[in-house]
């Protein structure tokens, strides 16, 4: 098994009784799932567990709990939902999600499926890191998977970490890079 959560939209928790969500993935790891927990201290979320014969997305936006299961296929979770799902007019951060995600999704369905294997590299992911590295695109550029936007003068909003998963019923493969961009920057976790 194995689970990670991303951030959500809605209310943040109240500070006098804000739990962090850095448990949720080892709870689901573990077997457990989000909706047993007192919600409202948590911040919205976005809760992805995988084990050998499915994927599962839970949400939190500070409101409303939904869980779905994930198909076969290609899934992009962004700050605004699976696949997008979550797309508001007139925001930033949104308007580089939407544009991400309609660049993204052909560029990376259309590239060869990688074969991540026990032991590997960051080379195993090849067909899709030129892309995952920025695709030759600016920072600024809203189809980027590194967006860095600033809003005025020391207010950024950016990428700041990539995580790749592969999951196979005999082996799992973790492998992250907290300097986006940097071809060096990836370590294998598991």
């Amino acid at each position: 098994r194995a689970a990670t959560v991303l951030n959500g939209r809605g209310p943040l928790a109240p500070a006098d009784r804000r739990r962090s969500r850095g448990d949720l993935p080892l709870r689901v790891a573990a077997g457990g799932a989000p909706g047993d927990l007192d919600l409202p201290a948590y911040d919205p979320f976005f809760l992805l567990g995988v084990q050998p014969d499915g994927a599962r997305m839970w949400s939190w936006d500070g409101a409303g709990h939904t869980e779905r299961d994930l198909g076969p296929g290609l899934h992009i979770v962004v700050n605004n939902g699976l696949n997008g799902e979550g797309h508001r007019e007139g925001g930033v951060e949104d308007a580089f999600m939407h544009a991400r995600l309609a660049h993204l999704r052909p560029v990376l369905a259309a590239a060869p499926r990688p074969e991540p294997r026990p032991g590997g590299d960051a080379r195993d992911w090849a067909p899709w890191l030129a892309e995952l590295e920025g695709g030759g695109l600016e920072r600024t550029d809203r189809r980027t998977l590194l967006p860095l936007h600033e809003f005025e003068p020391g207010r950024v909003w950016g990428t700041t970490s990539i995580s790749l998963v592969a999951l196979a019923p005999d082996f799992v493969r973790y492998d992250f890079s907290a300097r986006p961009g940097d071809p060096s920057a990836w370590t294998t976790i598991l």
